[in-house]
This record gives structure tokens, C-alpha cells and sequence, in this order.
């Protein structure tokens, strides 16, 4: 403001000397047609000064529109920037090499290397958003693993939906080694379904409520959780699930933990060759210690398939065809499973070797009535064998980002996993997996 009256002053002084100097001149002249001027360079001095201030004034607003549309684009910048780092990306590639006894061409050869799996995982979240997926690469197959988008309610409580793990006995594998057990080889650990789950923590309290609209996504066989299979040559699928789990954990907050969580599960059972429904239902009681170095694991499961099968099935309807890994074998449609696992981490400093971690895992299905695995002259499942039992005895080797699992898997009439036979006899399979996380 203070240049502006200079420069109207400035005017005025300029004018005002013409004037003086012309005075000779205009002596003659008309006094008031010489106001009537001064009058009118005045009003023209004010209209300069109004529009001076107003392009100075719009110069501001614009500045200020700018700036704050600056400040807006580097929040909205800030906020995707939290989010990227927010985000969790990793994965895992993995080789296998195994060598089974049962196989005579894999024992000519001391054993075969394959492919093992590709994981690609992403983990994060965004304010109260959260968001998850593991996709897999096999030999053959792929599949998603699991993939939700979930919203962090309160402290305590948070809601998924999408193919999310049950909520179903010892979480989250149900087994400490490498293999796994009989009740994960029967989808009663480690499934994912579709659906929606809410999870509570209060304390030492977990609580879980989950509905399950179907138990994957699809009706074939490539999925990671063993669920019934809706193409199968038995046509059952699990639909309209309900699940629920309740575990409480002693000496929470100390470095010797003891949970002890009941579970169960339950719904529709739909036959896709008889546009039929039947029912299913599973419960377990479970137990998960970790004591320092040391954990363990045991659950016992009860379980009933009750099925609207086709009449003069190929498969026995005293058992349930299930799959997984895009390979399909058969359970007993009804009994219990048992398992026991147990494991001691230690730490080392061997060079690049930091930890080395031991274990073994036992399981055992009791089967309520007849039942046979699948196998090339019976793949019915007709007829009785004993009871199925496996047990995965090994050690992992981890170094940095790189591991290798040695696992020792005996098992004697096992389900039929993957080849195994189910004659009544011990079979031995010698593993190794390794490969490296990033």
C-alpha cells in the first residue's frame, strides 16, 4: 500500500509541475475547466490504484488456490507413500528332492529333484484397512491360498472377508514340522474357506465366529485346504459353513504360554450329481505350549460326513472324497483323528548358520465303521484296512534367508497321499526342501 501512494503521489507531483510551469499558458483559460481536469486525472490515479490492488489481490488468491492444492497433492502423495510402506511384499521359492521307498525307478535313481513350489504374498494395511493374499506356483497347478480384505473395527475386533483360514483347531498349521499331519491332510487344520470371519482378543481370551458361503472357490481340486470336491466322481461339496473357536491362553505376556482352545464347524453338505443336501460337522479340543525353547501341539478331532450320495456309487459311502494340490483321495466319513507334535528351536552361531530347529509330528485316524484309502485296484475305497497313521520325524537349517527342511515321513496306510500305498505295511519317505525367503 505504501508503494501505491508513492506512486499516486509521485503522479500527482508530476502533474502539479506541468501545471506550474505551463502557468503563462493557462492564465487564460476557464479555473473551473482546470479543476474539472485535475478532477479527472485524480479519478484515473484511483482507478490505476483499484486495479493494481485487485491484480495483486487475484495474484494471492492464486497463490493460495495453488498453494493449497499443492498441500492437498502431498498429502494425498504422503498417504499413498504410508500405504506402499505399510505393505509387506515377500515370497518364497522352493526346490524338493525326496526319495521313497515304494518307488522303484525313484530308488534306481537314489532319488529325484523337482520343482518344489513359487509363493507371492502380500500383507498390509491402510488406517484401519487391511488387506492380504499368498498366491502358489506348483509343478502343474496353481492356486490362491488365501486373499481378504479386512477392516480393524476397534482394538480388539477385526473383520475379514474373503478366502480366509477357519477357525478351526490348533492355529495356524496344527502341526510343527514340515509334512503335516493326518487331521491337515483331511482339511481339519490350515483351510482356507470363502467367507467372512470376525476375531476378538481380550486378554488372554481369542474368540472367532466365521461363515463360510462355500469351502473354496471353485469345485476342483487345485486349492490348498482339503475340502470335499463338487467334480469329483462323488459330486460333495461343503457349503453354508458356520464355524466358531474360543481359546485361552495361561501365562500370556511370558515366555511359557499354554493355550487351550475348543472349536467346531458345521453346515450343508450339497451333492452336486443328486441335487441333494446332506450335513457335516467336525469339533476338536486342542492344546498349543510354547516353554522357552521348546512347543508343542496335540488335538483330538471328532468328525461325520453325512452324504445324499448317487445310488450304486463307484465310491464307498463309508468314505469321503476330498482333495487338495490337484490330487483327490479319500477319508473315513466318520471318526476321529488324534495328533502330537513337538519341537525345540536353538539358536547358533555357526558361521552363517543362525538357528537350528528339531521336531516331530504323529498323527492317527480312528475311523468309525469300514474303511480303505484309494488305490489303482481299489479306487472305491471298498473294503477295511488299519487304522491310517503317519509320523514326520526332521530338523530345518536356516542360514539368513535361506532353509532346508530333512524330514524322515514313515507311514502305514496314510490316505493314499500322494502315491503312498495303503497294504497295511510301513512306507518310508526321505525329503529334503529347501530355498530361500525374500
Amino acid at each position: 500500500m505504501t508503494q501505491r501512494s508513492f506512486k499516486a503521489a509521485g503522479l500527482a507531483f508530476g502533474v502539479t509541475s506541468t501545471l506550474a510551469f505551463a502557468a503563462p499558458a493557462l492564465a487564460q483559460q476557464d479555473t473551473q475547466a482546470m479543476q474539472r481536469q485535475l478532477d479527472a486525472l485524480r479519478a484515473q490515479v484511483e482507478r490505476m490504484e483499484q486495479q493494481l490492488e485487485a491484480q495483486q489481490s487475484a495474484t494471492t488468491a492464486d497463490s493460495g488456490q495453488a498453494t493449497s492444492e499443492t498441500r492437498e497433492l502431498a498429502e494425498e502423495n504422503r498417504s499413498l507413500i504410508d500405504s506402499i510402506q505399510n505393505s509387506q511384499i515377500s515370497g518364497t521359492l522352493q526346490l524338493n528332492a525326496s526319495y521313497n521307498d515304494w518307488d522303484q525307478a525313484n530308488k534306481d535313481k537314489a532319488g529325484d529333484m523337482n520343482f518344489g513350489k513359487f509363493v507371492l504374498a502380500l500383507n498390509g494395511e491402510h488406517g484401519n484397512f487391511l488387506y492380504g493374499f499368498d498366491y502358489r506356483f506348483y509343478d502343474g497347478y496353481q492356486f490362491l491360498k488365501s486373499g481378504w480384505m479386512g477392516y480393524q473395527a476397534t482394538e480388539n475386533d477385526t473383520v475379514k472377508v474373503g478366502l480366509v483360514q477357519t477357525p478351526f483347531g490348533n492355529m495356524d498349521y496344527g502341526y510343527l514340522g514340515w509334512y503335516g499331519t493326518l487331521p491337515y491332510l483331511s482339511g481339519f487344520n490350515d483351510n482356507q474357506n470363502a467367507g467372512i470371519k470376525w476375531d476378538h482378543t481380550q486378554g488372554a481370551w481369542d474368540t472367532s465366529l466365521a461363515f463360510f458361503k462355500s469351502d473354496q472357490l471353485g469345485d476342483g481340486n487345485e486349492h490348498y485346504g482339503a475340502n470335499p470336491v463338487g467334480s469329483s466322481a462323488q459330486g460333495n461339496t461343503a457349503e453354508n459353513q458356520l464355524a466358531g473357536r474360543v481359546a485361552y491362553t495361561f501365562g500370556q505376556g511370558t515366555d511359557y504360554t499354554t493355550e487351550i482352545n475348543f472349536s467346531a464347524k458345521g453346515g450343508q453338505l450339497y451333492n452336486n450329481q443328486t441335487n441333494e443336501s446332506g450335513s457335516n460337522w467336525q469339533a476338536a479340543v486342542g492344546l498349543n505350549g510354547s516353554y522357552g525353547n521348546w512347543y508343542t501341539l496335540l488335538q483330538a478331532t471328532a468328525y461325520e460326513y453325512d452324504a445324499e450320495n448317487p445310488a450304486n456309487s463307484s465310491i464307498s459311502d463309508n468314505a469321503m472324497q476330498i482333495g487338495a494340490f490337484g490330487f483327490n483321495y479319500l477319508i473315513p466319513t466318520e471318526g476321529q483323528m488324534y495328533s502330537a507334535s513337538l519341537a525345540y528351536s536353538m539358536n547358533v552361531n555357526w558361521g552363517d548358520i543362525d538357528n537350528l530347529y528339531f521336531y516331530n509330528d504323529f498323527s492317527y485316524v480312528n475311523p468309525k465303521g469300514d474303511y480303505a484309502p484309494s488305490t489303482a485296484s481299489n479306487p472305491g475305497g471298498f473294503g477295511d484296512v488299519d487304522d491310517p497313521m503317519l509320523n514326520d520325524l526332521g530338523m530345518k537349517v536356516t542360514a539368513g534367508p535361506y532353509y532346508a527342511w530333512f524330514s524322515v515321513i514313515a507311514n502305514k496306510n496314510a490316505l493314499g497321499y500322494f502315491g503312498s500305498p495303503t497294504d497295511g505295511d510301513w512306507h518310508t519317505s526321505v525329503q529334503s526342501n529347501f530355498g530361500f525367503n525374500f
